[in-house]
């Protein structure tokens, strides 16, 4: 079969969430273990996942976050933040980031494709992405996000 038979590939629409809170003086933000499933397996990630056909986007955030973690925001509460491009050898797709802060009394639990929820210093982020525990780019954007949401980084 030639290229110009060939089913095309595209880039997936997906949507993540940076949840902040403080806790005892310090930034802490809630990530989620990637399934054992997909290209991403094991890393920690924001909570999020792909937009369904019809589904606004920061509708589709609160449902992945609430999915993910059982938190429950209002698509209103979300900020919007940026679009990040996921590339990888196997996978292609594009994240609508999106911010919220919550307070220190949300505990989170993880549900659908997330192994793990919990909350982690901020400051921890950069030696976990180092480490290749996170998600490409994680700390950047983790840090974008809490600078956009005035909780500073």
């Amino acid at each position: 079969m030639d290229d110009e038979h060939r089913e095309t590939r595209r880039p997936r629409l997906g949507v993540s969430t940076a949840v902040f809170r403080q806790s005892e003086g310090r930034i802490e933000i809630l990530l989620v273990e990637r399934g054992s499933s997909g290209p991403l397996a094991g890393r920690l990630s924001l909570p999020g996942g792909k937009v369904r056909l019809g589904e606004r986007l920061a509708s589709a955030a609160a449902r992945e976050l609430l999915e993910e973690t059982g938190l429950a925001l209002k698509a209103d509460a979300l900020s919007f933040l940026q679009l990040h491009e996921a590339i990888g050898e196997d996978y292609h797709a594009v994240i609508a980031v999106h911010a919220a802060s919550i307070s220190n009394a949300s505990t989170p639990r993880a549900g659908d494709d997330a192994v793990s929820a919990a909350f982690h210093s901020l400051s921890a982020l950069e030696g976990l992405e180092a480490a290749g525990r996170t998600t490409p780019g994680l700390a950047g954007i983790a840090n974008q996000a809490a600078k956009a949401l005035g909780s500073g980084a």
